[in-house]
């Protein structure tokens, strides 16, 4: 659900981070209503990794950073509920969520957060949900960094009409409404190899 988070922990380590790559996890929640009441979900994405390279002139450039989120461990505490949900993704022909950032400057995203009063940020992220992709605009906040590790916040909203998605209906009256409310937790951590590269930590 690209999420292009690792590019925050670029800007707090700056170039020497670089040689390495980012290790990851995050946790989503989201929010939507119908013409009964709200109702909320969970789920997360498996453990990823991306490489931190950088340029020539010492400016990173993230090329590319990549998700999925298994529909199948998205949970909204009510079992028949999560069936319809998992019928409206298709789950069996389509079972993760996809979401990826591409060709990230690291300094300009660094100056937009400094930059910004309330210390948030845009991000361009692409998400793929049962095979259509779109280009969704989300907002980064809540940084925090402790050593090698970096936490943040990402919020961005969902419509299921721009995506297919036919609104899943109870009792034939009872529907969920267009637009579902997205937020996720990220964590990162920093490492360091002769290959540039991230290992991930393991299986999920």
């Amino acid at each position: 659900m690209k999420i292009r988070p690792a590019i925050v922990l670029l800007l707090l380590f700056g170039t020497p981070a670089f040689a390495g790559g980012i290790r990851g996890t995050c946790e989503f929640r989201f929010l939507g209503s119908s013409t009964l009441h709200d109702f909320a979900g969970t789920g997360r994405c498996l453990p990823f990794s991306a490489p931190m390279p950088g340029t020539a002139e010492g400016k990173g450039v993230l090329s590319l950073v990549e998700l999925e989120v298994p529909v199948a461990e998205m949970k909204t505490g009510i079992g028949a509920r999560d069936g319809k949900m998992r019928e409206m993704f298709e789950s069996d022909r389509y079972p993760a969520i996809r979401a990826a950032a591409r060709d990230i400057d690291v300094e300009a995203f660094r100056e937009r957060i400094k930059a910004d009063r309330e210390g948030e940020a845009p991000l361009e992220i692409s998400l793929s949900i049962r095979g259509v992709e779109r280009e969704i605009l989300a907002t980064v906040k809540n940084l925090k960094a402790e050593g090698s590790r970096v936490s943040f916040d990402i919020a961005f909203p969902v419509s299921l009409k721009e995506f297919g998605l036919p609104a899943p209906a109870v009792l034939g009256f009872i529907r969920v409404a267009d637009q579902v409310a997205v937020t996720g937790s990220f964590t990162l951590d920093v490492a360091h190899d002769s290959q540039g590269v991230a290992p991930p930590k393991g299986p999920p």
